[in-house]
This record gives structure tokens, sequence and C-alpha cells, in this order.
């Protein structure tokens, strides 16, 4: 399986969206703040302005779940 992200990823203050890749097919994916402190290693305890900065670092570490939630 092909997975890779693509384009930017946004921040709306509860909620992080990107899109990403699966093999050769485009799928958005949200992510909120539960599953963020959840499942994106060193952002247990993340605060807004955090996840603002690091958002397509936090994205990247919740490939892994987001993909496997949705196959």
């Amino acid at each position: 399986m092909s997975i890779k992200v693509n384009g930017p990823v946004e921040w709306d203050g509860n909620t992080l969206a990107g899109w990403i890749i699966i093999n050769g097919k485009a799928q958005k994916f949200t992510a909120d703040r539960d599953t963020i402190h959840k499942y994106a290693p060193g952002f247990s305890d993340a605060l807004s302005w955090e996840m603002d900065r690091h958002r397509s670092e936090i994205f990247e570490k919740l490939v892994p779940y987001l993909t496997g939630k949705r196959s």
C-alpha cells in the first residue's frame, strides 16, 4: 500500500485536516484534539498554539492511525 501526505495541513483551533494519498487516491482526513493527544507521540498534552505550529509533524505522526482506522 502506497501512502503519502499531500498538501498543507490546516488547524482550525479544534481539528487538524489534511490530505493523504493512498494507492493514488486522495482522501481527506481529520483529527480532533482527543485523537491528537492519544495517537500523536510527543503531543499528548499539546496546547492549541503547539498544534498550530507543529501541525504538519503531528499529522505525519497520525498517518498510521488515520489510515489504519479507514482500511
